[in-house]
Formats: structure tokens, C-alpha cells, sequence
């Protein structure tokens, strides 16, 4: 009895083996690509703009509903930072400026320049494109499976649910 040569099956074989090697380049890279360093700063640096808007607000809020929002905001996000110093085994905040930091300085500086409803209506609009910017980061940012979540994947997770919240409340106000 004579055999017959069994090409489709290795080539079969072997595609499936390219396959599941190429996924798993994929997914490597993916991990590869998570900088929890950079997410921690830019988390720490998110933490601390809330609080500089918060302080910003209260002066020249021309309602007092938005300045509100703002001690809510600042409120949420210091639990957060207090929640990441201990996912950070105590570590404070990094010095200087963060790394890919979600907001924009220059705006920032614009909003301090206006009072009453021009303000209202700037920091609304800032706090929405800063909570969209923040909820994009963190999506992009984070360890994809289904291990079991640490500590601070944990914070990451709960800091992306806050942010789909709080920005539901800003823009409830506008």
C-alpha cells in the first residue's frame, strides 16, 4: 500500500501555526505597548489639573451649579490619587511636568482669563473634551486579557468608569 503525501494537511498545519504565532506576536505587542510608568504620571497628572480647575472654578464660576461640579470633580479625583499612591505601593506623585499628560495647559491658561458665563461655558466645554481625552487615554492605555486584575489595573479600571460618569454630570450642565 502505498502513501499518499499529506501536503494539505501540513500546509494546513502550518498555516494554523503562522496563525496562532502571529497572534501571539499581536498580543505580545500589545503588552509591549502598556507604559504603566506613563499611565501612572498621566493619571497623577490628571489627579492634580482636576484640583488647579477645581480652585480655578470656585473664583470665577458664574454658577454656582459649575462650581460645584468642580469640588465633585476634584473630590472624585482625589480619592483616585489617593487610591493610586497605595496601587503605587505609597509612591507619590512623580516630579515635574508628567508624560502624556491628557490636558491642555494652554487651555488652562485661557480659562483664567474669564469670569461668569464666558467662563461657565469654557469649563464645561473643557471639562468634556478633558474627560473624553482621559476616557481615549485610559482605552488605549491599558493591558488587555483576562488575567486577574492587580491593584493597579483595578485603578485603571475604576478611574474609567469615574470618568464616564463625571463627564455625564459636565455635560448634564451644559
Amino acid at each position: 500500500m502505498r502513501r499518499k503525501p499529506m501536503r494539505g494537511t501540513i500546509q494546513t498545519r502550518g498555516i494554523l501555526i503562522t496563525i496562532g504565532i502571529a497572534g501571539c506576536l499581536v498580543s505580545g505587542a500589545a503588552w509591549a505597548e502598556f507604559d504603566a510608568d506613563e499611565v501612572r504620571s498621566a493619571l497623577y497628572g490628571l489627579h492634580t489639573h482636576q484640583a488647579e480647575l477645581a480652585e480655578l472654578a470656585r473664583e470665577r464660576a458664574g454658577r454656582d451649579e459649575v462650581a460645584q461640579l468642580a469640588s465633585t470633580l476634584e473630590r472624585d479625583h482625589g480619592i483616585l490619587e489617593e487610591w493610586l499612591v497605595e496601587a503605587d505601593d505609597g509612591r507619590d506623585a512623580p516630579p515635574g511636568e508628567p508624560t502624556g499628560a491628557v490636558h491642555d495647559r494652554d487651555a488652562f491658561d485661557a480659562l483664567a482669563e474669564l469670569e461668569g458665563e464666558a467662563f461657565d461655558a469654557a469649563f464645561l466645554a473643557y471639562q468634556v473634551e478633558l474627560h473624553t481625552a482621559a476616557i481615549e487615554y485610559l482605552e488605549r492605555n491599558r493591558p488587555q486579557g483576562d488575567e486577574q486584575l492587580d491593584e493597579f489595573h483595578n485603578h485603571l479600571f475604576v478611574t474609567h468608569e469615574t470618568l464616564l460618569v463625571n463627564g455625564e454630570l459636565v455635560d448634564s450642565l451644559r
